[in-house]
């Protein structure tokens, strides 16, 4: 079995959970409400800027060309993704250049974050690369199991048509891969950490669709419910 199949085993009851949240489901039904999607893009736009950071710091850390060949086309693969964001969604929002300057991180997203920095700060590549890897391979899992939904929303479909594409998809496999390759050179201290790793940012994807559903911040909610926690 290879490594990325074992902590995919490992986590499949909390990836199950955030495919099943109620933020996740009230876009497939168009029922969400634009502010909490508003909220929720504008705390993605503060992680990506760091999760950009640290798969940099990745690149860091790879001893060898292919590694870097790799992680150098995710970085362009994500930059090609905000741009879309930027041009496809975040007007239909209201959400303007201005807003995307200074972001206050709701401690989901700072939490996250902080989290990628602490696995890029072992120099570890296997590390790194275990705590990245589930945000790109969740939102894959979530376009599958809702493949044949289409959301009353068109621009909750089309956040949705994103992680369904095959373009998406190649760039999953890509992170898989190299992941699974890192993996066979590594002691077992090493991937016990990884395994910690990777299940932490699974945990902070559920936390992060809490948060967006909830519209939490320092000062707790501006929604009834209580606050997220992982």
């Amino acid at each position: 079995m290879r490594f990325s199949e074992k902590l995919y085993a490992e986590n499949r009851e909390v990836w199950q959970k955030s495919k099943d949240h109620p933020f996740v489901k009230q876009l497939v039904d168009g029922s969400l409400d634009k502010a909490s999607f508003r909220y929720y893009l504008l705390q993605d736009h503060y992680y990506l800027t760091h999760y950009v950071k640290v798969i940099a710091l990745g690149i860091v850390c790879a001893e060898d060309n292919a590694a870097m060949t790799d992680l150098s086309k995710s970085l362009i693969s994500l930059e090609a993704s905000e741009l879309a964001m930027r041009e496809k969604f975040y007007p239909l929002v209201g959400i303007l250049e201005a807003d995307l300057v200074d972001i206050e991180p709701s401690p989901a997203a700072y939490h996250y974050t902080s989290h990628l920095y602490r696995t890029a700060g072992t120099r570890e590549l296997g590390r790194v690369l275990a705590g990245i890897l589930p945000c790109y391979w969740l939102y894959r899992e979530i376009g599958e199991a809702y493949q044949g939904c289409v959301s009353p929303e068109p621009v909750y479909q089309d956040w949705l048509a994103i992680y369904q594409g095959a373009e998406y998809a190649d760039g999953l496999k890509r992170q898989i891969d190299l992941l699974d390759q890192v993996a066979e050179q590594l002691p077992d201290a090493v991937l016990t950490e990884m395994r910690r790793d990777f299940r932490i940012s699974s945990y902070a994807e559920l936390a992060f669709w809490d948060m967006g559903l909830k519209r939490e911040n320092w000062n707790g909610s501006d929604k009834d419910g209580e606050l997220a926690t992982y």
